[in-house]
């Protein structure tokens, strides 16, 4: 069964072990699933990555999976060379490579809601 919008929230929120975050807030317990996909960190940075057709996710280029799997630019904190940020959840435990790729299969299956 393919995950759903709601799962990917609580996945997110069992990361941070339900705790405020206090650099960019826990942005995905008030965006629905489009605002989520279209989410920029910081207004900055994009959180998930169009395929390059336009239609679709790309997963592996997505800033999400990036952060979570500490890929530059993220991993500073872990010495990642190259990257510029902190792995996510910063200051908690990673997440199981399991529960990424929960993440990972859901962009990959559309993101559906």
């Amino acid at each position: 069964m393919a995950e759903s919008y709601q799962d990917i929230v609580s996945i997110l929120e069992g990361a941070v072990l339900s705790d405020d975050i206090a650099a960019h807030r826990n942005f995905w317990r008030t965006l629905t699933r489009d605002e989520f996909v279209a989410f920029k960190v910081f207004g900055l940075v994009p959180l998930v990555a169009r395929s390059e057709t336009g239609i679709g996710f790309d997963a592996a280029e997505s800033n999400l999976i990036k952060a979570l799997e500490a890929r530059p630019p993220f991993g500073r904190d872990i010495g990642v060379v190259g990257a510029n940020f902190r792995r996510m959840p910063a200051g908690r435990p990673a997440l199981a490579q399991d529960q990424i790729d929960r993440i990972r299969a859901w962009l990959e299956a559309g993101a559906p809601e």
